[in-house]
């Protein structure tokens, strides 16, 4: 007997937006960003600042190319983040010690009380969004989405639309392959 693919029998069935991955993940998303972009507005903080905040809490001290990787941003666009950051006294910018071409960054005591102050909020807007889905479900959907996360970084490495964006996520697998930590935090 002859064991059928479910992904190729899946092509073969009509064709419905509130069952394609892509619009169910992209809706989460955008909702995700959207509530947690409320509670960051409060302090006076946007979700790009807090992801440089938290990777700097995650892992201190890092150059701006780890941080881009380390925060999932463009570079380009994450040292306009990382100034207006240090003007507001929540990093520090400093050229490296080792190499004096390289600018390196790190979380101030102000940034690090902004991330521990924020942090209950963020705890507690997840738990929401995770009301009535159990342990298990919720550890097997992160497993899936980083599956899925890697799957897609793996399969199309010729899109051209999406090119700087892939390459973003590739520095950031390659620098958790290279250091072994996990990336994962809230926003």
């Amino acid at each position: 007997m002859v064991s059928r693919n479910t992904s190729q029998e899946h092509l073969n069935e009509p064709y419905r937006l509130d069952q394609s991955l892509g619009y169910l993940l992209n809706r989460s998303a955008d909702i995700v960003a959207a509530t947690f972009a409320d509670i960051l507005k409060k302090e006076a903080i946007s979700l790009a600042e807090w992801r440089v905040l938290t990777a700097l809490t995650d892992c201190n001290d890092q150059t701006l190319s780890e941080l881009a990787a380390h925060a999932g941003t463009e570079l380009s666009y994450l040292s306009r983040v990382v100034m207006q950051a240090q003007e507001r006294g929540l990093v520090h910018r400093f050229t490296s010690k080792e190499d004096k071409r390289s600018t390196r960054v790190s979380i101030t005591v102000e940034g690090r009380a902004l991330v521990r102050m924020v942090m209950p909020q963020a705890r507690a807007l997840e738990a929401g969004w995770l009301q009535g889905i159990s342990q298990q479900d919720v550890d097997n959907m992160r497993k899936t989405l980083q599956t899925l996360y890697q799957n897609v970084l793996n399969l199309h490495p010729g899109l051209a639309s999406s090119g700087r964006k892939l390459t973003v996520a590739r520095r950031m697998r390659d620098r958790k392959d290279a250091h072994g930590s996990d990336m994962a935090g809230p926003g």
